[in-house]
């Protein structure tokens, strides 16, 4: 049976990951790009933009497995109606889409509540989908928090709470296994956590072990921060709830617990915070 592969966000933090991880397994895949070009890292590449549904269902056609994985924008949500749309005019028969633990339409807290408003527009389509609820990335302190791990302090509004943080690198292994053999995996939904809880405090004790200097820990208050995402960053408002919600779900202690998803899934431990501070040293020398 034929299986049809793409990948969506290939040049975000876990679509490079994945694309690597796809390539080493000899998979057959293409990505999605909005640029004028045929090919992404010397991957096929299929141009189309998430704003415009007629390029999406150009870019879907003939796709059996679709990785879904959409920038953060404002309207988010808009961009999401836009891939239901095209996949089901296109004829896609399964998506994979990577979503965010706690995932809930219901719930109070703005950005599990965008998660799971997605995920229903994306099950609605009478598609199979598999959802991956991915917890906090260990590689933000390679990303937007790099320079402060460099300068030896790490600010967050965390409260100081455990946090069980994932390696993009599991969450990419999972996403490859599930594009190579969707069918096992219809209507799932996999938090996807690692194998650890561990406070910011730990994390960075973690970090000045490896680099061989002090790293601190200095918490701010969630308000604090989001004045900052708002006045210094220029974030929109959504933005800005959004990422606030994450802050005190955090600080509250909600993203504490442990999934076996990923453990299970791989078929091993996830890569733990140690290990994965000492395969980034250089990021912040």
């Amino acid at each position: 049976m034929s299986n049809t592969i793409l990948v969506t966000g290939a040049s975000g933090t876990i679509g490079t990951q994945l694309t690597a991880q796809l390539r080493a397994a000899g998979a057959s895949f293409e990505v999605m790009t909005s640029k004028a070009t045929d090919s992404v890292g010397g991957v096929r590449a299929r141009q189309a933009s998430f704003e415009d549904v007629a390029q999406l269902t150009r870019a879907f056609a003939g796709i059996d497995t679709l990785f879904v994985l959409l920038p953060l924008a404002p309207h988010k949500v808009q961009l999401a109606r836009n891939v239901a749309q095209a996949a089901k005019a296109a004829g896609v028969k399964h998506m994979v889409r990577s979503s965010g633990a706690g995932a809930d339409a219901k719930t109070a807290y703005a950005l599990p509540q965008l998660q799971g408003t997605i995920d229903d527009i994306l099950a609605a389509t009478g598609i199979a989908c598999t959802f991956l609820r991915n917890a906090g990335f260990m590689q933000n302190y390679t990303t937007f928090g790099a320079q402060m791990v460099k300068d030896g302090m790490w600010y967050a509004a965390s409260n100081d709470a455990a946090q069980s943080l994932i390696d993009v690198r599991d969450i990419a292994a999972v996403a490859a296994q599930i594009l190579q053999n969707p069918a096992a995996h219809a209507g799932k939904a996999y938090t996807l956590t690692g194998g650890e809880s561990l406070t910011d405090t730990q994390r960075v004790a973690a970090l000045s072990a490896v680099l061989g200097k002090s790293v601190g820990f200095t918490p701010i208050s969630v308000e604090y921060a989001a004045n900052t995402m708002k006045n210094q960053w220029g974030m929109p408002d959504v933005m800005v709830d959004w990422m606030s919600s994450l802050n005190q779900i955090v600080s509250a202690g909600y993203a504490a617990g442990i999934s076996p998803d990923a453990q299970v899934l791989l078929g091993r431990t996830p890569i733990s915070f140690s290990q994965f501070a000492k395969d980034y040293a250089t990021q912040w020398q």
